[in-house]
């Protein structure tokens, strides 16, 4: 058992029932609503927009169940390994449904981003605290600032793998993860560095002439990049970059979490395993469904 599932969480909670596993339920419903709309309409059904607009909360709230996880988790390499586990078995329904072969490194799947995102928060926490330690510099391992300074450059590195390997909301999606991490005792705050980075992110791409986003584009058109970029008549908004700023609105359901994990475990405290591999498998599950809808729909 590591020493952060014995810590105290000093963080102010609401009095709600809104537990983690609310959240995680939350999270998968909008997922899978979310999917629905990329992997069975066509962009011009009525009903793309919207249900793809719903399903920009998923994202968010599971980089917050990651950063909480983080912190009560009894094992953290036992936490990396069920996320690489599930990236590695939702490959072949991730890349079926987006019409690619059994395996292929054209689709990497959300657990590659979320098990990056938790070797970023290791790297600005448990491994600068270890390394700390080791040189007998006790101060230092206490000093959480100490520990996000040193470790800061490997989370970006973190961010440089999820770009690299094209990771289902890449870079981003780990850096989202980071900050809700290290924001963690502050909610208020870890929202507003979530919604910052969201609207930094993405404005780079909401008026982009095409889907290589804006700052290719400026890269090949630097001398016109005022004029034809940011002002630019021909451009076409990707719906994408705009519509990904709705998942500012996670901070809602998130901001009512009551600090408990839901449900009823067992004599210990901790979950069934079928309830711990639950949310975890629906991932592989729902994709492999929808892909047999695909098959159905283009008989």
């Amino acid at each position: 058992m590591t020493d952060s599932s014995l810590m105290k969480d000093t963080v102010f909670r609401p009095n709600t029932h809104i537990s983690a596993d609310v959240l995680k339920i939350l999270a998968m419903v909008v997922m899978l609503i979310d999917h629905i709309g990329a992997f069975l309409l066509d962009r011009s059904d009525p009903l793309y927009m919207p249900l793809r607009s719903i399903g920009r909360l998923a994202f968010p709230i599971f980089c917050f169940l990651m950063a909480e996880g983080a912190f009560h988790t009894r094992s953290m390499p036992k936490y990396l390994a069920r996320l690489a586990l599930f990236a590695f078995l939702s490959s072949p329904p991730y890349n079926l449904v987006h019409g690619s072969a059994w395996y292929s490194t054209a689709n990497v799947n959300v657990f590659f981003t979320l098990f990056l995102g938790l070797l970023g928060i290791c790297a600005v926490s448990r491994i600068p605290k270890a390394i700390f330690s080791a040189l007998g510099k006790d101060r230092l391992a206490e000093s959480g600032l100490a520990c996000t300074l040193f470790g800061l450059p490997f989370s970006l590195l973190c961010c440089y793998a999820a770009f690299r390997l094209g990771t289902d909301y890449g870079e981003y999606g780990v850096a989202a993860i980071v900050i809700l991490w290290l924001l963690r005792k502050h909610p208020g705050a870890a929202w507003c560095g979530f919604t910052a980075l969201t609207a930094l992110y993405f404005s780079f791409l909401i008026l982009s002439p095409n889907e290589t986003g804006a700052m290719q584009y400026y890269l090949v058109n630097h001398e016109n990049f005022f004029t034809k970029f940011l002002w630019a008549p021909e451009s076409e908004p990707v719906f994408y970059p705009q519509s990904q700023m709705l998942a500012c609105f996670a901070f809602f359901p998130c901001m009512l979490y009551n600090g408990k994990r839901g449900g009823s475990g067992g004599a210990d405290g901790k979950p069934s395993v079928i309830k711990k591999y639950l949310f975890y498998a629906f991932y592989p599950a729902h994709l492999w469904c929808l892909w047999l809808v695909q098959l159905y729909m283009n008989r």
